[in-house]
């Protein structure tokens, strides 16, 4: 393929040039989750009465061009510009895990880099920003042009914006209870938004204080169905602790799996049982210029940790916690050497340099950055000479090839010392780093989601023992035993304290998943979209028919090697019931409406065995036309056919004594006779 923009050479099926950007195929209509970020600049109207216009278009230039730039760097996408109004989307058209996350946190830098261009401009500028969460339509207009969102969720982004204070960021509940986790609010009460019958709940966003890809703290749960894991890795500890030898542990998996909460019981024990000292990093996915991030983490924590060591005066008042001051007691006595020794001032130069980027008056930066690489390996080389080291990286998928590098350099130097790297990881990060070989020992461990009984354990203590079977039952099929998404579902439950809401998605687990089917080609995305229209579950060769596609058997295979489906001989079904709804739930009605009257036939031609199948099929085309009206690809007398067909799996079910199915044909049958 060509990209139309640039000329560029783009691989089959691309949705989007790799060179410059461009939109490669044509726009599909979609249904997503997104959030709308819009901004708009006060006192532009009074500025263009009273400026020269070529005046005005230079500031509003500069303004907007630093501002898309946040945008972009947050992972957003640049919607329109309207005069002085800024429209960005996140979660459209590709989505990430905490969309709502990422465009609050864009809004917030949006005003601190509006505040550092004032003086350069000559006037003093603000702006208003309204975000907002939601499910949306994205696609393209009939008249053309790119594609942009519609939805109600658009209009109230409008009006939180204009609730707005002049400097604020103003958001809706969605968005609030996506971002919490990360983002400190002041609640501003039901608002009364223009348009709007009932008051909307509205938060004032007032900073980010956590890095981005923290998950939300609560109360820890059980280590459950880990038993044979946690034996290997422990192993390995005190392989490391009792000869002397480093070793590389690698933990795979997707996300939410658990390899975060194995790697910290892991630590626990190696402090436990072998006196280990433990750090601890996590790697970020955007909005640190820090390379080496996740390790000037573990160097801090290494020092101390200023949120729950508090230092004080002489006459007991608490002081700002000083770095330097930490880290040079700390290397003082990982080294045996004072303060002034020039070895320990290299070191402490060296380390503040990778945690802070701190370059002393005249060093050249790449021999800052030189010393620094060598200093912390030399820091963690006398930490392990005391005590076994133990070094968590979580998200290393995240990581820079600088950090990767750093990696391993520091298994080549402490080869022949009882340190332990624990990386976590999600798949794919094989493409990117293979750890250089040396004289460490290495094993890597792929976790799988949770057994039925681990998971059912595991439901039951989040709910105090207070979870019904139909409800334990729910849950495994729903998670498909992910541990996240089992803490996530209950938690919703009881936050909203609410067991009907059982059935809703949250925001979080949403984000999770679409990220994850966003990433999949155009071939096999359009694949688990016809495997979502089939169900949960169900025949293989009716996916296949439905796909028309020659490769769609090796597809199934490659998304069931992914984690997302389980394919057997002749049939199939989602790993996660998330997975499907997601997946179904991205797709139009109108397009829902074809491909449902696409299979249904195929799946009439089975005979007896398929009828039921196929009437279900057939009504859902039927009722979608009904809500939409008139759908190109489906037949005009969809609801005679659907009637028919229902009518036909009736008798059957009848004939063989199925009368609670043959209830529900009856009763489908009659709802659509009477729409």
């Amino acid at each position: 393929m060509t990209c139309p923009a640039c000329g560029a050479s783009a691989p089959d099926g691309a949705r989007f040039c790799p060179e410059c950007g461009q939109r490669m195929i044509a726009s599909v209509d979609e249904r997503r989750v997104a959030t709308v970020l819009m901004a708009d600049l006060v006192g532009f109207t009074a500025l263009s009465a009273g400026s020269d216009p070529e005046q005005v278009k230079r500031l509003v230039d500069a303004c907007f061009e630093a501002l898309v730039a946040d945008i972009v760097d947050f992972g957003g996408h640049l919607d329109k510009i309207v005069g002085d109004e800024i429209i960005a989307l996140f979660g459209a058209p590709v989505a990430h895990e905490d969309d709502a996350e990422r465009a609050v946190r864009a809004a917030l830098r949006m005003h601190e880099t509006l505040t550092a261009l004032a003086p350069s401009l000559g006037i003093s500028v603000q702006m208003r920003v309204g975000v907002n969460t939601g499910e949306v339509l994205v696609g393209a207009m009939r008249a053309g042009g790119d594609p942009t969102v519609m939805g109600d969720v658009v209009n109230t982004t409008q009006r939180l914006e204009k609730l707005a204070e002049p400097g604020h960021v103003v958001v809706g509940p969605a968005t609030y209870a996506a971002t919490r986790a990360s983002v400190r609010y002041e609640s501003l009460g039901p608002q009364g938004l223009r348009g709007r019958e009932e008051p909307v709940e509205s938060y004032r966003a007032i900073d980010a204080p956590e890095p981005p890809g923290r998950r939300r703290t609560r109360q820890q749960a059980p280590l459950l169905g880990r038993d044979a894991e946690l034996a290997a890795l422990e192993n390995v500890v005190a392989m490391a602790a009792r000869r002397g030898r480093a070793q590389l542990l690698l933990l795979s998996g997707e996300a939410g799996v658990g390899k975060s909460r194995l790697a910290s019981e892991l630590g626990l024990r190696a402090a436990r049982d072998f006196g280990a000292e433990v750090l601890t990093g996590q790697c970020v996915p955007y909005g640190d210029a820090n390379v080496f991030v996740a390790v000037a983490e573990a160097l801090r924590r290494a020092c101390a940790d200023p949120e729950t060591e508090t230092e004080t005066d002489t006459n007991g008042e608490p002081v700002a916690f000083d770095l330097r001051l930490a880290l040079t007691n700390r290397v003082t006595k990982a080294l045996e050497l004072p303060a002034d020794a020039p070895e320990s001032e290299r070191m402490v130069e060296g380390l503040l340099h990778l945690m802070d980027g701190v370059t002393r008056p005249g060093v050249d930066p790449t021999r800052a950055r030189d010393d620094a690489l060598r200093s912390t390996i030399a820091f963690f080389e006398a930490l392990s000479a005391r005590a076994p080291l133990v070094l968590i990286l979580s998200d290393l998928h995240w990581s820079s090839d600088e950090a990767l590098d750093l990696c391993n350099r520091m298994l080549a130097r402490l080869h022949d010392r009882p340190f332990v790297l624990v990386a976590t990881t999600r798949p794919g990060l094989d493409e990117r780093w293979v750890p250089a070989p040396g004289k460490h020992n290495e094993l890597g461990l792929h976790l799988d989601p949770l057994d039925r009984d681990s998971t059912a354990d595991l439901v039951r203590a989040l709910f105090c023992g207070e979870a019904d079977d139909p409800t334990v039952e729910f849950l495994l099929e729903r998670s498909g035993g992910n541990p996240f998404f089992v803490e996530e579902l209950v938690a919703f439950v009881q936050e909203t304290r609410d067991s009907e809401r059982l059935h809703e998605l949250p925001a979080t687990l949403h984000g999770l998943v679409a990220a994850r089917l966003d990433a999949l080609e155009a071939g096999p995305r359009s694949l688990l979209e016809d495997c979502a229209i089939v169900g949960a579950g169900g025949s293989i060769a009716a996916v296949l028919a439905l796909s028309g596609r020659t490769d769609a058997r090796e597809m199934m295979n490659d998304l069931a090697e992914r984690d997302f489906l389980v394919v057997g001989h002749d049939d199939f079904h989602f790993k996660s019931e998330l997975i499907r709804e997601i997946a179904y739930g991205t797709l139009t009605k109108a397009e829902r409406a074809r491909r449902h009257a696409v299979v249904a036939p195929l799946l009439a031609a089975r005979g007896d065995q398929g009828l039921d199948q196929a009437a279900q099929h057939l009504a859902t085309a039927a009722e979608l036309v009904a809500e939409l009206g008139t759908v190109d690809g489906v037949p005009s007398d969809v609801r005679r056919q659907a009637i028919d067909t229902l009518m036909r799996a009736a008798e059957w079910d009848e004939s063989v004594e199925a009368w609670s199915s043959a209830e529900r044909h009856h009763d489908r049958a009659l709802s659509l006779l009477g729409s």
